[in-house]
């Protein structure tokens, strides 16, 4: 099945991404995929990942839901305290990596294991211009306040990374809310940022320096997407 929108100009796009090695596309997938895809991650009891000082670590819903507020204002000081000394992240996750081995897939199931498929690889190799892509990981995220990511290039020597990329699930959101992809430079400018519109996907080629911005207590919402990266097998 045909998930992606075909009055995109895979050409044009071929061209921007050049430019830059990265790339914003606006109303990538048909509108009923992306209905559908948003209502299933809005559906999702999401994880919160994140650091500490032995590494990372995650929390189910089932365990902050378990909290009280001593042991939340302490989880959010011990986030805090980590990321005044080195790299950290504060985010809500859920592994799509299993929907791919399940002999009964539910929708986000199905989507994962397409991605997977030289349906969609071969059109983000066509966009890109990076034809080793031949595998994915994909992990559903939601940014909600108190959420960050910071700045980072997404290699790591374990893995063969060469693209990163951001489906982009939130109906609505502002840019006072933060949740925005930033690409910086050296000299800590920060030299494109990406809003997440509903049905975009963000996509740029690895490394690259990169953060999400703060989001804080007064948003209203949740900055969903499915995220990962394509890599060289």
């Amino acid at each position: 099945m045909d998930y992606i929108n075909p009055d995109l100009d895979l050409t044009l796009l071929h061209a921007e991404f050049l430019g830059r090695r990265r790339l914003l596309i606006r109303d990538f997938f048909k509108p009923d995929v992306a209905d559908a895809l948003a209502r299933a991650v809005e559906a999702i009891d999401w994880s919160l990942c994140y650091r500490d000082a032995q590494g990372d670590r995650r929390l189910t819903g089932e365990q902050l839901r378990g909290l009280d507020a001593s042991q939340r204002v302490y989880l959010t000081d011990g986030i805090a305290e980590v990321a005044r000394r080195q790299f950290q992240f504060s985010f809500y996750t859920h592994s799509l990596a299993d929907e791919l081995h399940q002999s009964d897939p539910g929708l986000l199931g199905r989507f994962i294991r397409w991605m997977a498929d030289d349906a969609f690889l071969s059109v983000m190799r066509g966009i890109t211009g990076i034809e080793e892509v031949n595998r994915v990981y994909a992990q559903a995220t939601m940014y909600a306040p108190g959420s960050f990511l910071l700045a980072h290039d997404d290699h790591v020597d374990v893995e063969e990374r060469r693209l990163a990329y951001v489906i982009n699930l939130t109906r609505q959101w502002r840019p006072d809310w933060g949740g925005l992809l930033n690409f910086s430079e050296r000299d800590g400018s920060v030299s494109e940022s990406y809003f997440p519109h509903f049905n975009s996907l963000s996509v740029f080629a690895v490394p690259q320096t990169h953060f999400v911005s703060y989001v804080p207590p007064f948003a209203q919402g949740q900055r969903n997407a499915i995220t990962g990266w394509l890599i060289a097998a």
